[in-house]
């Protein structure tokens, strides 16, 4: 997506207001890859502001929308403690990976709802919880994130921070990723 107009960003600034009435990230907006809009959206503006967001309203508005999902770095140990309080676990590549082919390949995990709802749309398969501690113990080097969906914390991404929504909300001075 490239913008080329003022216009543009205040077409963007005007859906992301919107969005805010509702949870940024729902169970069927991972589904159904309206996520992945959003955060196209997202790295468009990034690209065409360039510096700092902190006092644009388009900032204002995405970090309002994000601030929902309270990110949240977490440390291998704490992440653990999440899969086994879990129903149930799934493994799926890296939900904005989608966007960004170029990237290396790290597998989020998905909890409950979230894990049926990705395994029913093809875009993971369940695991035990043994295989998910297992799989985020493998990227324990990467930056982890949990993000709520569905008001719940359920998904958990070892992240690529160069091509990370949160991570490029921080460099754009809009600090969401709770620690």
């Amino acid at each position: 997506m490239d913008i080329k107009t003022i216009s543009d960003i205040d077409h963007m600034y005007v859906r992301f207001k919107s969005d805010r009435r509702n949870p940024l990230a729902t169970i069927q907006d991972y589904v159904s890859g309206r996520v992945l809009e959003q955060i196209q959206q997202a790295f468009a503006i990034f690209h065409s502001i360039g510096g700092s967001l902190n006092n644009h309203e388009i900032g204002q508005a995405m970090l309002k929308n994000v601030q929902k999902l309270e990110p949240r770095k977490m440390t291998v140990n704490e992440v653990i403690k999440l899969i086994q309080a879990a129903k149930q676990c799934a493994i799926g590549e890296r939900v904005c990976r989608a966007l960004h082919k170029d990237t290396p390949l790290t597998e989020s995990v998905f909890l409950d709802e979230l894990a049926t709802g990705m395994v029913e749309a093809g875009k993971a398969k369940y695991v035990s919880k043994a295989e998910a501690i297992e799989n985020i113990k493998k990227y324990q080097k990467k930056p982890i994130i949990v993000s709520k969906v569905s008001e719940k914390h359920s998904e958990i991404c070892p992240t690529w921070p160069k091509k990370c929504l949160y991570w490029n909300m921080e460099k754009h001075k809009l600090k969401c990723i709770n620690r």
